[in-house]
């Protein structure tokens, strides 16, 4: 995507290659990657600004340190409900498939007694951030491909920052 980029910014012609049809599979997860992530971003900026949850803690967080909300909307900063699963049950609402979803760093999936899959093995289905405000991280044209978070309330079980882990659009 990048060398895409730079060679149309400097008007060099690239030749491509057909795709195998294992690369229109990757190209076809990426594109999900980008619009599931992309629809995280939206998610967590209408919770900043419009549920009370966001308003009260994010958005008087924002406020408190100068934010103004022009800047709020040109970050598109969120902010993450303190719930175990807002974020993947309001996903799943909208037809969003859950393996894109922790594919994208979105959600985490552990083995636990609570809830069983489609195999039969005990699992446990959560969002990675809760109860945090978000910071998207764009990529050279402007996609969302990761999530930067901080806690607002303290808690000596969960670190004060974190990140999106590695994923097949985002590399550390």
């Amino acid at each position: 995507e990048a060398l895409r980029f730079l060679a149309k910014k400097y008007g060099i012609e690239i030749e491509e290659q057909a795709p195998t049809p294992e690369d229109l599979l990757k190209q076809n997860e990426r594109e999900s990657l980008f619009i599931v992530l992309n629809f995280a971003k939206t998610y967590f900026h209408d919770l900043l600004t419009q549920h009370e949850e966001g308003q009260s803690v994010g958005l008087s967080y924002f406020r408190e340190r100068g934010f103004t909300t022009p800047t709020i909307d040109a970050f598109d900063l969120g902010y993450s409900l303190n719930l175990w699963d807002g974020l993947l049950q309001e996903a799943e609402k909208r037809g969003y498939n859950r393996d894109i979803l922790e594919k994208a760093g979105l959600i985490l999936n552990k083995e636990s007694d609570r809830r069983t899959d489609d195999t039969g093995a005990r699992r446990k289905v959560f969002d990675r951030f809760r109860g945090r405000v978000m910071f998207p991280i764009h990529n050279v044209s402007g996609r969302v491909i990761a999530f930067g978070a901080r806690i607002l309330v303290a808690d000596k079980n969960q670190p004060k920052y974190l990140n999106s882990p590695e994923t097949p659009v985002f590399s550390k």
